[in-house]
């Protein structure tokens, strides 16, 4: 069970009761919205090719696809750049598209490797069939175009990020209270019980944070934010009892910070593992930390 005493709490109920009150409705920070480092690096990456295609913009409609036809023979690392202005990721440069008049599948190839007369009449076809061509008459700088695009498909990597900012938010905070005599090691690659809990099946798999007293393991700790219900928390909740026995066994603290409004729709869980594991702090219960570890 916690021990709920040494945090301050006169009764388990009064922790619990601290627990849920003080769960941070959202970790959305500034960085959660956009990584703007990714962006950049994503569109500068073209931007020999994106100043090519920027030239399709200074002609008219009609020579449009001959002038697109030209730079494709000339500089056919432009062909690479084509998806991305619809927001498609690639594998292997090809895309796979059914025909409806054809009733059939078309593989249509955007490796520069692979420009050549037979490919340059499909890869217009392709510009043409999905109004990318049209796009040259709607922007001015396809430069600038492409940076909102790269924005919109980072958005399908908050959820991610989401985690990666508790886990920094964590990390930060827990390096910021323990004092002097400790120090900690973020995804420490030389400690990890991993490999015993799972028969050495995760021998790459880290620790959110590793604290060290005079230069050994001291404490594990793990981070874990969530913002909606589902298998995977409950799963976590009970995978952190067996980490804390084995933390225990081989003379290491465990701690478990988590947070997120998900709880208070799945309260069993997080409270069996309450009866359970010695430290479960929230983020705002961080604070009590040196509490821990004196």
């Amino acid at each position: 069970m916690v021990r709920f005493r040494e945090l301050g709490f006169s009764n388990f109920d009064e922790y619990i009761k601290h627990f849920f009150k003080t769960l941070l409705p959202t970790n959305k920070t500034y960085e959660y919205f956009v990584d703007w480092d990714k962006v950049r690096n994503a569109t500068n990456k073209y931007l020999y090719e994106l100043s090519l295609l920027n030239s399709l913009t200074k002609v008219t409609a009609s020579e449009r696809e001959i002038h697109l036809r030209s730079l494709l023979y000339k500089y056919p690392q432009v062909v690479e750049v084509i998806p991305l202005l619809i927001a498609e990721r690639v594998k292997n440069g090809k895309i796979d598209i059914f025909d409806l008049e054809l009733e059939q599948f078309i593989i249509f190839e955007f490796n520069r490797s692979k420009v050549n007369k037979n490919t340059v009449p499909k890869i217009l076809k392709f510009c043409n069939k999905t109004g990318i061509l049209d796009l040259f008459e709607q922007v001015q700088d396809i430069h600038d175009y492409l940076l909102g695009v790269e924005v919109g498909i980072d958005t399908n990597a908050r959820k991610n990020r989401s985690g990666d900012i508790f886990e920094k938010m964590c990390q930060n905070k827990i390096k910021n209270l323990i004092g002097e005599n400790y120090k900690t090691v973020n995804n420490d690659p030389n400690f990890s019980l991993y490999p015993i809990i799972t028969n050495g099946r995760s021998k790459g798999k880290t620790h959110d944070i590793v604290i060290y007293k005079d230069n050994t393991p001291f404490f594990i700790v793990e981070c874990n934010f969530y913002n909606v219900t589902g298998s995977k928390p409950v799963s976590i909740a009970e995978s952190y009892i067996e980490m804390h026995i084995v933390a225990q066994e081989n003379g290491v603290g465990f701690l478990w910070v988590t947070d997120g409004p998900a709880w208070h729709k799945m309260k069993d869980p997080i409270l069996r593992s309450m009866k359970e594991i010695d430290w479960i702090l929230n983020f705002q219960m961080l604070n009590f930390i040196r509490k821990i570890l004196r």
